[in-house]
């Protein structure tokens, strides 16, 4: 039991008078550091069984630290907005930047704890799936420059209930005590069960668990602020380990197989034809985005391929068939200085589509395993664990009824040269060319080895990639259309 493994010396008052101090001012001075060199954030997870103090800890924190650059969340049961989104969505919002600290009561431990103690019978599979993720997230986390601290207080069932009736005798607390503590207190060792096989299975070394006992105030605060002195100073953990990647040979093997066809077998569409097919397709996705089964979910469209290939194109005529209230177009472009100040998928689980809508993305998430491998904006390690995490988060997105279609748009050397000369001559286009178009042109084969290596490693069954041949205009049109239909039909039918 947690409560019996709780042992250790405590200090003398004397000594903690002269602890005390002392720890402030070094958590005082590496928070300036923090804020002065921002080599991380520290994200704060403060759990406990009701009575062991947790208010009473976020409090003292704050009195030591500098608040402006605290910022403390609490969580309640999901409201409609965070219910439309997965969810870790409501997590993703509040990730600080580099150089601030964020306070999480129970934060993405909440759901999980709660469902394993109201419902202790639960799937394994369910269980098992839930505490991957979790995982998932705080390896990535950390991977990305956030010091996850994770500050777990406990007490013995008799101090529990003595404060749990100290507090509620008291009118000035007693709001303090909910029904929902009374309920942990009769139950104490099926909570304590629970709270013990989490602590077990989230446990890993890039985000260790720290059990604190909370027996003693004094105490207590000094373990508090020590491992949140280790966070902010980066000494807390480790780095989590490498991904494991394909062997290079089998990855060659793989990617290998990976077609890029600029055309497509058939003859050109015919202008005639085109308008007619086109026609067809947009109503077919018009009347699927009206369906009652499609209000239940929600759709990503992620369009990739080189410059010039047709993104834009396409993704016209899939909103001229929608409602201008059901969509939204988002166009990726290098990162603005806070969206570098957090982890890279930050500003891509901001943009995520409630119920009955669809986001639209002109490049994304991909060019982590992309441009910035190409032209080495990432460390080799940084775009090789992309495609798991990437993996991961497209997972997340289907597991919550979000149906992911994604496009490679495959143009040719000769017909993007073509185009980008026509852009060049044509004022109403030029805008569409700039430098570093022609940069990326000379890059063409990384790129396209770049490519087929992310296919490659993130074809999955619940996010396949499409590939489109795009020489041909209006054939790459009508295909993504036709796509999008077909994989809206395979889930909501």
């Amino acid at each position: 039991m947690l409560h019996e493994a709780l042992s250790g010396r405590r200090l003398t008052r004397l000594e903690y008078e002269h602890a005390l101090p002392v720890l402030q001012d070094e958590l005082l001075d590496a928070q300036f550091e923090l804020r002065k060199s921002r080599p991380r954030a520290v994200a704060v997870i403060v759990t406990g069984i009701p009575g062991a103090g947790r208010s009473e800890v976020v409090n003292e924190l704050l009195g030591w630290l500098d608040p402006k650059f605290v910022t403390v969340y609490g969580f309640r049961e999901p409201n409609e907005v965070e219910r439309e989104r997965p969810p870790l969505w409501r997590y993703w919002r509040v990730m600080p930047p580099k150089g601030r600290i964020a306070i999480l009561h129970a934060g993405w431990y909440q759901d999980f704890l709660g469902a394993s103690v109201r419902e202790p019978g639960r799937a394994p599979v369910v269980v098992r799936r839930e505490v991957e993720r979790i995982r998932n997230l705080e390896r990535m986390l950390v991977a990305d420059g956030v010091a996850v601290v994770k500050l777990h207080l406990h007490v013995g069932p008799e101090l529990q209930r003595r404060r749990l009736r100290r507090h509620f005798a008291d009118k000035t607390t007693r709001w303090r005590v909910t029904a929902e503590d009374h309920w942990y207190a009769r139950h104490y060792q099926r909570v304590e069960r629970a709270l013990e096989h989490c602590l077990a299975v989230t446990h890993q070394p890039c985000a260790p668990w720290q059990v604190i006992d909370g027996t003693d105030r004094e105490h207590r605060a000094l373990e508090v602020g020590r491992a949140l002195l280790a966070g902010i100073q980066g000494s807390l953990g480790s780095r989590p380990a490498r991904p494991d990647l394909p062997p290079a040979a089998q990855l060659s093997r793989r990617a290998a197989r990976v077609r890029l066809p600029a055309t497509h077998p058939g003859a050109r569409v015919a202008e005639e034809d085109y308008d007619r097919r086109l026609e067809e397709l947009q109503g077919r996705l018009a009347l699927l985005s009206r369906r009652r089964r499609f209000a239940k979910h929600s759709v990503v469209v992620v369009f990739e391929g080189m410059d010039a290939a047709g993104k834009g194109g396409a993704i016209r005529r899939i909103t001229a068939a929608l409602d201008a209230r059901q969509y939204r177009v988002v166009p990726i472009s290098a990162p603005t200085p806070e969206e570098l100040a957090r982890p890279y998928l930050w500003r891509f689980w901001f943009q995520l589509p409630p119920r009955g809508n669809y986001t639209i993305f002109d490049r994304s998430w991909y060019g982590r395993v992309l441009v910035e491998r190409v032209h080495r904006l990432a460390a080799r390690a940084d775009w090789q664990r992309a495609y798991a995490e990437i993996n991961e988060f497209e997972r997340e997105l289907t597991e919550h009824r979000t149906i992911v279609a994604k496009f490679w748009m495959s143009v040719s050397p000769a017909e993007q040269l073509a185009r980008f000369r026509e852009r060049d001559r044509n004022p109403l286009k030029r805008f569409k060319v700039d430098p570093q178009d022609w940069r990326n042109r000379r890059q063409w084969r990384s790129y396209q080895q770049a490519a087929r290596e992310m296919i490659a490693l993130t074809d999955t069954r619940h996010a396949p990639w499409v590939i489109v041949p795009s020489d041909d205009k209006r054939h790459a049109r009508l295909a993504v259309l036709r796509a999008l239909c077909e994989r809206i039909e395979s889930v909501i039918d």
